[in-house]
């Protein structure tokens, strides 16, 4: 007598929707219903995080500083 147990594997595997072959992927999954795809809403890349937002800000308020060039820069950081 043979007691067979079925093993179930996850694997998760993160595709790049933004280029060509990526979305062949996405599509061939969905085509052949052999996965879930599951989209990661909270760190959405369309969405700027809060340092991004705060250099934004600085840069709305004026708040930068202008160099003639990289050597000029780290003069003045410094």
């Amino acid at each position: 007598m043979y007691l067979c147990k079925k093993i179930v594997t996850m694997t998760t595997v993160i595709i790049n929707e933004k280029t060509k072959k990526g979305r062949i992927i996405l599509d061939l999954i969905r085509e052949m219903s052999c996965g879930k795809i599951i989209t990661d809403n909270l760190n959405d890349e369309k969405t700027p995080n809060d340092k991004t937002r705060m250099a934004f800000r600085d840069a709305i308020e004026g708040k930068t500083i202008r160099c003639v060039d990289f050597n000029d820069y780290l003069e003045k950081i410094r």
